[in-house]
């Protein structure tokens, strides 16, 4: 999906360029587009659900519900962040200290890995942002 919509954002950048009258503004208007895109896709959000995919949802699901491709090997299931108990008590202090020492360090179920020597503190505080954010996404 996002392949295609750089595509069509790329062919309208080059289709408005071609319409300009100097050649050196049709460039301008292409770098314009391509750094726009750039931005777009490198959003904090962004970058946190990057994160996610890689590390979280083979076991919490591409849309936090706990049912990840992994989910049905464990016991205790992993976490279903869009659980409204969960998102009552959640908070990102929790998140964190789960992500950074494992499910484990903060009584939750072991086999949560432990990705405090894998993750910068920054992508942990921004995974941890992102699991709140999708709690607060309605369930299908």
């Amino acid at each position: 999906m996002k392949s295609v919509t750089c595509l069509i954002l790329v062919m309208l950048a080059v289709i408005g360029a071609g319409c300009e009258k100097h050649p050196a503004d049709r460039r301008d208007v292409v770098l314009d587009v391509a750094a726009s895109m750039s931005d777009l896709y490198d959003s904090p959000r962004t970058h946190a659900r990057e994160l996610y995919s890689r590390y979280c949802s083979v076991c919490h699901g591409v849309n936090g519900h706990g049912d990840g491709f992994n989910a049905f090997n464990l016991t205790p299931r992993p976490r279903n962040f869009t659980d409204s108990a969960f998102i009552a008590r959640a908070d990102t202090t929790l998140i964190i200290d789960a992500i950074t020492g494992g499910g484990g360090a903060v009584g939750l179920s072991p086999l949560m890995p432990k990705w405090g020597q894998t993750l910068s503190a920054k992508d942990v505080h921004d995974l941890a942002n992102y699991i709140i954010y999708l709690g607060q996404q309605k369930s299908p």
